[in-house]
Parts: C-alpha cells; sequence; structure tokens
C-alpha cells in the first residue's frame, strides 16, 4: 500500500511539472520582424494569457532599455528600444521569460528564446 501511495503521488508530481502549458508569441512576418529591428521598433503578437497588467508590470523593469507599448485588441506588443542594439534587445528575451512564453513562432517555424535572438534580434 505504500508503494502504491508513493507511485501515485510520483505520477501526480510528474502530471504538475510537465503537464503545463507553454505560451508562444508570434511576428507577422519575418519582413516586418527584421524592419522592426532595423528601426528598433519591434512587434510581437502576445498569446491571450498574457494580460495588459503583466504586460505594464514587468515593461517598467526595463525601461532603460526599451519601452512597449500594447494594443489589448490585437495583443500586439511594439518595443521601442531606447538603444538599438543587440544587447539592449537581448533584454526582450528576459520580457518574454517573465511572461512564461517559451516560444516565438515566425514563419513556420517555432524558435526557443535562445534561437530566436540569435536568428532575429542578434
Amino acid at each position: 500500500m505504500k508503494k502504491l501511495t508513493l507511485l501515485f503521488l510520483a505520477l501526480g508530481l510528474n502530471l504538475i511539472v510537465y503537464g503545463q502549458k507553454t505560451l508562444s508569441a508570434s511576428a507577422s512576418s519575418i519582413a516586418e520582424l527584421k524592419g522592426g529591428v532595423a528601426s528598433g521598433h519591434i512587434q510581437l503578437i502576445l498569446p491571450e494569457e498574457v494580460t495588459e497588467d503583466n504586460v505594464i508590470m514587468y515593461a517598467k523593469y526595463y525601461t532603460n532599455m526599451f519601452t512597449v507599448e500594447f494594443d489589448a485588441k490585437s495583443h500586439t506588443a511594439t518595443f521601442h528600444m531606447i538603444s538599438n542594439d543587440a544587447n539592449s534587445r537581448r533584454v526582450i528575451l528576459r520580457f518574454l521569460g517573465a511572461n512564461q512564453i517559451v516560444n516565438v513562432q515566425v514563419a513556420d517555424r517555432a524558435y526557443d528564446l535562445g534561437a530566436f535572438f540569435d536568428n532575429y534580434l542578434n
């Protein structure tokens, strides 16, 4: 009986740890993303689970790198870079991670945050 209880406890913990939904942001298109990086005004569509309150709360920590304009209707976040360099753009990954976003969908491919930076923000 003790082994059976431990088995159910281990199974329950496993489901809690691995059963969480992963959140993904997306870019409208590769061309728009690259144009945004060049101009310093990067747009990403955030998932529905990310609220305007979340965006405001986490954006205030990064105001020395960028400001965030959020359209709640379309869930589009526009990052306005203060200094448009790779190190400042890297901080966008911290903002996304704070909002529990682990992937960014670009065209037909999902990139983890590190690969997204290497391919598009660097």
